[in-house]
């Protein structure tokens, strides 16, 4: 994690805080990453999803904050901070990483994901040599293309990616968004721009 990144955190927005991973988290992770309609829309989460995966990916984020490669954090309620609800994650070196993310169920629909996303844009790109972030979303995930959509996200084509909880390649959108086209949407949703 970058000096300047381990400064800015947590981050705090309107109704959330992105903070640091810990192994009390291992419980909601369990819970929310192993429900069927979360894992089948994520890359790398098997199902079952059991409590010695959610540990093995606290540690995983936890060892890349620390290696400085990316940034994973946990997402929580202002009024509950200590409760994950879910995970917001950049990886890449140079000018280009990877972002992504997901919630439990039932914070789903109320606008935590592009709270989230949008902080974790911001923070990312306070490192001076990223220029792109890129995303995507399996094309029966429309939930996550219009969080995309409304950051700013451009999408780039389709392409087939593996999905462990299917057990298949599956269709997936592939998305970006530069530093460019991010510093002026949000020059535009200022007041008076």
């Amino acid at each position: 994690m970058s000096a300047a990144w381990r400064a800015a955190i947590p981050v705090q927005t309107r109704r959330l805080v992105l903070r640091e991973p810990a192994f009390g988290d291992v419980a909601r992770v369990e819970r929310y990453a192993g429900d069927q309609a979360v894992a089948t829309m994520l890359a790398a989460v098997p199902v079952p999803f059991t409590e010695a995966h959610a540990s093995a990916f606290i540690g995983d984020l936890l060892a890349s904050n620390l290696a400085g490669g990316g940034l994973g954090l946990a997402v929580a309620r202002t009024k509950a901070p200590g409760d994950l609800i879910g995970v917001v994650t950049f990886a890449g070196s140079g000018s280009s990483a990877d972002i992504g993310w997901w919630f439990g169920r039932p914070h789903w629909g109320k606008g935590f994901a592009s709270e989230a996303v949008a902080a974790m844009i911001d923070l990312a790109f306070t490192d001076p040599a990223l220029e792109t972030l890129t995303a995507g979303a399996f094309t029966d995930n429309p939930a996550s293309l219009r969080v995309q959509e409304k950051l700013g996200f451009e999408r780039l084509g389709e392409s087939r990616k593996q999905s462990l909880a299917r057990g298949a390649l599956v269709p997936h959108i592939d998305t970006k968004l530069t530093r460019a086209a991010w510093l002026s949407k949000q020059a535009q949703a200022r007041p008076g721009a």
